[in-house]
C-alpha cells in the first residue's frame, strides 16, 4: 500500500507490483477469494479491518491503495470506513467510473487507488481523494509508473524513489516478474527509512510484497509474507464477456 509499480511488458502483459509498509504485528491473510456482485475478487485481507490494499478480479480489473493522495494529512480521530473497504467495494461497479463518481468519500481518509483494466488496450486510471475532492487522471498504460505513499514519504524522497526506479528501468536488459520483484525487495539507498524495502522505529516496515501479472485471457498473483518468510501464488482466468472494448 506504500510503494506500487506499474510495468507494461508488452501490449498484452502488464505488472503491477506494491509493498506493503504497516506495523509487524498487524494480522494480515494471505490471498482469499471473495465474491463481490459477479465478480470473484482476489485479495490478501487486513484482519483488522477487513479490507485490502491490493485486489484483482476475473473481470480483468487489478486495483492497488496507497495511503494518502497528495501530501500528508493530519488524522482524525475516527473515519466512517476503512479505506481498504473502498478497495473491495468498486467491485460492485461494472464501470469503473461510475464507482469514482457515485462512492461517498466524505468521511473517508484520503487515499490514492491505482486502476488497471484489461482490454484490447490497458486502461490505466489514478484515483484520489484528498478528503475534499475527487480527483480522477487517466495515464499511458504504455509507459511504466511508481508511486509513494504521501503519508510516509515527502516529495523530495518519492522523486528519488522514482530515480531509482528509472535507473533500475534503464540497466536491465529484460523486464520479468521475478526481476520487478527482485527491485521491490533489494536495498537502493543508504537510509533503511524511505528505502523501497523500508524500515523505522516503532516496528513499522516493509511487511508483504504483492504482484499480479495480467494478460488478456488470466492473471497471477504471487504474494511474498516478509514477516513470516511465506509465498502463496494463485492463476485464475478472465471472463470473456466483461473485458473491455
Amino acid at each position: 500500500m506504500c510503494t506500487v509499480s506499474f510495468i507494461p511488458v508488452s501490449n498484452e502483459h502488464i505488472i503491477l507490483t506494491s509493498n506493503r509498509d504497516e506495523r509487524v504485528n498487524r494480522a494480515t491473510l494471505p490471498p482469499v477469494a471473495e465474491v463481490v456482485e459477479d465478480t470473484t475478487v482476489f485479495f490478501p485481507k487486513d484482519e483488522e479491518a477487513g479490507g485490502t490494499w491490493f485486489a484483482a478480479g476475473d473481470n480483468g480489473r487489478v486495483c492497488c491503495l496507497l495511503n494518502g493522495a497528495f501530501k500528508r494529512h493530519k488524522r482524525k480521530k475516527d473515519y466512517s470506513k476503512s479505506r481498504g473497504k473502498i478497495v473491495l467495494e468498486s467491485f460492485e461497479y461494472q464501470n469503473i467510473t461510475d464507482f469514482f463518481e457515485k462512492t461517498d468519500l466524505k468521511a473517508v481518509e484520503p487515499f490514492t487507488l491505482i486502476v488497471v483494466e484489461s482490454g484490447n488496450l490497458y486502461k490505466l486510471t489514478e484515483f484520489r481523494w484528498d478528503a475534499k475532492e475527487k480527483h480522477i487522471k487517466n495515464l499511458d498504460s504504455q509507459h511504466p509508473h511508481l508511486w509513494s505513499s504521501a503519508t510516509l514519504y515527502g516529495k523530495q524522497v518519492r522523486q528519488q524513489r522514482e530515480n531509482w526506479f528509472r535507473k533500475w528501468l534503464e540497466s536491465t536488459n529484460e523486464i520479468t516478474s521475478e526481476n520487478i520483484m527482485l527491485f521491490h525487495s533489494l536495498s537502493h539507498g543508504s537510509n533503511a527509512e524511505n528505502d523501497i524495502v523500508m524500515e523505522r522505529e516503532g516496528g513499522l516496515k516493509t511487511v508483504s510484497i504483492t504482484q499480479v501479472t495480467l494478460n488478456s485471457d488470466d492473471f497471477s498473483m504471487h504474494y511474498q509474507d516478509l514477516v513470516k518468510k511465506q509465498k502463496t501464488s494463485l492463476i485464475k482466468g478472465i471472463k470473456k464477456q466483461l473485458k473491455l472494448i
